[in-house]
C-alpha cells in the first residue's frame, strides 16, 4: 500500500461515511474505491451482454475460453 496525502471535502467525506456505513477516513476511501471499481466492472459486463456476449457463449470452444 502507498501512503498518500490528499485534501478531502469534509462534508463529502461525512456524506460518504453515512452512505457506506464507515467511520474512518481510510476505511471510507477504501470502500468508495472498491465500489467504484466494482460498478465499472458491472457496467462493462452489461455492455458485453448488450453487445451479444451470451451469443458468443453458444460455441463450446469460446465458452471454454471465457471460463479460463
Amino acid at each position: 500500500m502507498t501512503k498518500r496525502l490528499i485534501e478531502l471535502d469534509d462534508d463529502l467525506l461525512a456524506d460518504a461515511q453515512r452512505e457506506l456505513h464507515t467511520t474512518g477516513v481510510s476505511d471510507t476511501v477504501r470502500t468508495a474505491l472498491k465500489q467504484a471499481s466494482a460498478a465499472a466492472a458491472r457496467a462493462r459486463q452489461v455492455e458485453w451482454l448488450r453487445d451479444g456476449g451470451m451469443e458468443q457463449l453458444e460455441d463450446p470452444e469460446t465458452r471454454a475460453a471465457v471460463w479460463r
